[in-house]
């Protein structure tokens, strides 16, 4: 009985010490990261590269608006968070919704008097932040 101890005991040793030095690789221990609210802190990630309207989902707050730019209009209806990007041809309709300490994406609409595609919406939104002219 006590010999299969001694083996598993040696085999974790073991497994414990052949991780690389060299790598840098810091374990992952808990707290680390974390912010007061206890979610990870993603306000120091860059914003992602979106290019594509269906990729805003699962973004949080911050990281929309280090993407898009402050909204046009925002209305609460708890526990949502609507948010407008209004540009010359369309709306793009964020739902963000609570999940722990902050707001994410959870769904997006296109509105516009003419037919317009979310991909040509979402350019324009885009575009605009940018400065670029639209047409």
């Amino acid at each position: 009985m006590r010999r299969p101890v001694v083996v598993l005991s040696l085999v974790l040793l073991l497994a414990a010490c052949a991780a690389d030095p060299q790598s840098g690789a810091r374990p992952n221990t808990a707290g680390a990261g974390m912010d007061k609210g206890g979610d990870l802190q993603e306000a120091s990630l860059p914003p992602p590269d979106v290019t594509n309207p269906a990729r805003l989902k699962g973004l949080n707050a911050r990281q929309v608006t280090a993407l898009l730019g402050r909204p046009s209009f925002t209305r609460k209806d708890a526990p949502a968070e609507i948010w407008q990007y209004r540009v010359r041809s369309c709306t793009l309709d964020l739902f963000l919704y609570e999940e722990g300490t902050t707001h994410r994406v959870a769904h997006y609409a296109v509105r516009s008097p003419q037919v317009i595609s979310d991909q040509a919406c979402f350019d324009e939104v885009l575009a605009t932040l940018r400065g670029v002219p639209t047409s």
